[in-house]
């Protein structure tokens, strides 16, 4: 009998550590079904370009329900605590915007590790994205949370126009790539061109695309589209794993080719400072591609960084180094200074 107590309670264990409830017709042998989670443990919070704020709903989205069709291009990775600029377009206008994870399988916060919620299964709740005015054309933000890295989940936009008349969902699926550290930074884009992140450290130290590591830790471990040479993830990530340097940081942000876009190019840039996040976006306009290297770019924010502030709880990961500078930019002159 304290056999079958003790067996009991590392089931009971370890369904709590998977977030999962029983449900089975042989009471004896429980089946363990996931819980889903909430659209916030993926998504934190939705937001047009122009700063129109998206509010978080219960519930499944609307059903389609012939609404206006919609395309939504969009990077393939994300980062934790990052952010995707998508770009959405009908043939007819659109006013409102429904974004939702239709599968969250494998996501949690980093804290909890991967694989937590099981297999696929939609997050709960949506955001719902009021424009101003109809629309053929939206560009929308979605933050992410601290998502655990190796991981992917699907990501789902469908409009509806101004009578309420729902379209399809659009959606496809993210990996969430690198990590995050006690500073970190990250920028995300909405076009196939080279947009290069640089932060500069307390010591006057330029991390970015020709020098992408320091001697204090930092790492430039995401380097997306070098010299055109597209990849779809459209982010990059810079971070000090563990003990970040005490002092002020300088955050800029470089078109350095728009690989033939001629048309504008959004981006969001997110800061995580100890336990502190802040989002700052923008945009660029093809003729201020530069070719920039050290010390280029448009300067974003400034930030004072002190190990008094709380860090986020995260789980080690592992990180594959990645071969830089790139070789297609250094053989287009782009030489470290």
């Amino acid at each position: 009998m304290r056999t079958i107590v003790r067996l009991g309670a590392v089931v009971a264990a370890a369904c709590v550590a998977a977030r999962c409830s029983s449900s089975s017709s042989n009471p004896n042998n429980p089946t363990p079904t996931p819980t889903p989670p909430a659209v916030t443990t993926v998504v934190t919070g939705v937001q047009a370009v122009d700063g129109t704020q998206a509010t978080q709903q219960n519930g499944a989205p609307p059903a389609a329900s012939g609404g206006p069709t919609i395309t939504a291009s969009a990077s393939t990775s994300v980062v934790p605590n990052g952010s995707e600029v998508a770009t959405l377009q009908s043939a007819s206008p659109f006013q409102t915007i429904y974004v939702s994870v239709p599968n969250a399988n494998g996501i949690a916060p980093a804290s909890l590790g991967p694989n937590t919620f099981g297999p696929s299964v939609a997050a709960t709740g949506y955001w719902l994205l009021r424009l101003p005015t109809p629309v053929t054309s939206a560009v929308v933000i979605s933050n992410f949370a601290q998502l655990s890295t190796g991981t992917s989940f699907t990501i789902g936009y469908s409009v509806a126009n101004a009578a309420g008349a729902v379209g399809a969902t659009v959606s496809a699926s993210r990996s969430v790539v690198t990590s995050t550290g006690g500073v970190q930074v990250s920028v995300a884009w909405n076009t196939p061109t080279d947009v290069d992140l640089h932060v500069v450290e307390p010591s006057g130290n330029e991390v970015y695309w020709g020098a992408t590591t320091s001697s204090t830790g930092g790492q430039l471990d995401q380097d997306s589209n070098p010299a055109c040479a597209l990849d779809n993830r459209n982010v990059e990530n810079i971070r000090w794993n563990n003990t970040a340097p005490n002092g002020t940081y300088i955050v800029r942000v470089d078109l350095w080719s728009t690989c033939a876009v001629t048309g504008a190019t959004n981006f969001t840039v997110n800061v995580v400072n100890g336990g502190q996040r802040s989002t700052f976006t923008g945009s660029f306009t093809a003729n201020q591609a530069d070719a920039g290297g050290r010390g280029a770019g448009r300067e974003i924010t400034r930030f004072s960084h002190t190990t008094g502030i709380a860090p986020f709880s995260m789980t080690p990961v592992s990180v594959q180094p990645l071969s830089f500078p790139s070789p297609l930019k250094l053989m287009m002159s782009r030489q470290p200074e």
